[in-house]
């Protein structure tokens, strides 16, 4: 039997880093028929394992044995030790890792495909003379952007340790969403230990480009063309959405509530509010209580995701109220199967953080958006959708920086009551669509990419 091609696969340590590569590296197997060996840090590492176990345990499926799953020890929680961990404790054990599978020609590691922010990554792979392509989770304007970095020093908008020189829109290319420096990944944050480790990414994001062989992009080429064109070495390869398979693990780190599939069906279509701020949105005790109060303000059925951590309180007794008087018109899980409730009839709209994954897989579906941006790139994206396709709204905060429960009941009916927006969502549904179809520019896009490293 002929040797399979092996391509290792490395994410950063987040859910929304693993789950597109993930579903990447499933494509590789069942379409392409690669071989996939895929690194997370352990604890990541345990939580896609254990996802995996609990959809065998409902579904006896033999694994697949072309995905290898493979752990390396923790990183120090400290984002600002990040580069320090990629640089030193990250690229030893994968130099280990690939020495191993490299002492048999039938596990030899052909090809490398690595998250951006963990550029480092590549200096390993080149020590063995493997190539290798950079992964880019978020959206093409973020990139370009990020690219951006030494025009912005020299355009006097950032100094070079990436401080914010001005409070006011940086002037990007055309096409672009326009973005504040205030609003960059790293700029965010007044502790310095975090300023360091988001500015550290950023350099990965810019070292990967410069080192790969190719960008591979979670977006397609139609969404965001202008600034496809100031990316070298650019394959649009997205959106990546989750999708179930048998045997083969989808990238969650959470475990899923599906019993709110069940609830929808009860619910009249186009009816349904979903709320979701992904995984790494915190709210203070005074904007979460608006949340709250916001959204009971608001007629309709109601979904909505609380994970542990949603707010940085340790009891929320008025939840626990919320609750009881949601029972009739509402559903509350810690986690829910996001694409498949978006593809449901019976959603309205989806108020989200602005994540890529969870606004592709909005937009996938045709569903509005209403805005709530946590951080980074997820304000780049809510300028995207609000100014440059113009298939959501944003929240406006008061004097104290807060989103107040009335306008979150106005934004609501507002958006509700908007047919422009959901008709342009409709026709960006059907672009996506064409997209990954059979000959559309990212399943095309995936074709060369495969032949290419098949060589």
């Amino acid at each position: 039997m002929a040797k399979l091609t092996h391509i290792l696969v490395v994410p950063f340590p987040a859910q929304g880093h693993v789950m597109p590569l993930m579903e990447f590296s499933n494509q590789l197997l069942i379409n392409h028929g690669l071989k996939v060996t895929f690194v997370n840090m352990e604890s990541i590492h345990n939580k896609l394992v254990a996802s995996k176990l609990e959809d065998h345990h409902h579904k006896e499926e033999k694994e697949d044995s072309r995905i290898h799953l493979v752990s390396i020890p923790e990183r120090d929680p400290d984002l600002g030790k990040f580069v320090e961990y990629v640089s030193e404790t990250m690229s030893l054990h994968l130099e280990k890792l690939i020495k191993k599978f490299n002492e048999s020609d039938d596990e030899k590691i052909d090809f490398i495909i690595v998250d951006a922010f963990v550029a480092n990554v590549f200096e390993v792979a080149k020590k063995f003379g493997i190539n290798g392509a950079a992964f880019f989770p978020t959206s093409l304007g973020y990139l370009a952007l990020m690219l951006y970095f030494s025009n912005l020093i020299e355009a006097g908008d950032i100094d070079e340790k990436g401080n914010p020189l001005k409070d006011e829109d940086i002037k990007l290319p055309l096409g672009m969403p326009a973005n504040s420096t205030i609003d960059l990944i790293w700029a965010l944050w007044d502790e310095p230990n975090m300023q360091k480790g988001m500015l550290a990414l950023a350099f990965n994001v810019n070292k990967a480009a410069k080192t790969a062989k190719w960008i591979l992009s979670n977006s397609p080429y139609e969404l965001e063309p202008a600034s496809h064109d100031l990316i070298p070495n650019i394959l649009t390869v997205g959106p990546l959405l989750p999708r179930e398979r048998l045997g083969l693990p989808k990238g969650q780190l959470m475990p899923e509530d599906s019993s709110c599939l069940t609830w929808l069906c009860q619910q009249p279509a186009k009816s349904v509010i979903y709320v979701a701020f992904g995984s790494t949105t915190c709210f203070t005790h005074s904007q979460f209580n608006e949340l709250v109060h916001g959204l009971e303000l608001v007629n309709g059925p109601l979904l909505w995701v609380v994970r542990a951590g949603l707010t940085d309180e340790v009891t929320t007794p008025y939840l626990d109220g919320f609750k009881n008087r949601m029972v009739q018109r509402g559903k509350i899980v810690d986690w829910a199967p996001q694409y498949r409730v978006l593809a449901h009839p019976s959603i309205a709209c989806f108020i989200t953080h602005c994540g890529w994954n969870s606004t592709m897989e909005g937009l996938s579906n045709g569903v509005p958006l209403l805005c709530w941006p946590y951080f980074g790139d997820q304000v780049h994206t809510e300028n995207y959708i609000c100014d440059n396709v113009k298939v959501g709204l944003r929240f406006k905060k008061d004097e104290n920086g807060i989103i107040t429960r009335s306008e979150i009941q106005t934004k609501i009916q507002e958006l509700l009551g908007d047919e422009g927006i959901r008709s342009r969502a409709n026709k960006l549904k059907d672009v996506i669509k064409t997209s990954t179809s059979e000959g559309g520019s990212s399943s095309k896009n995936i074709e060369d990419f495969i032949n290419c490293i098949k060589l």
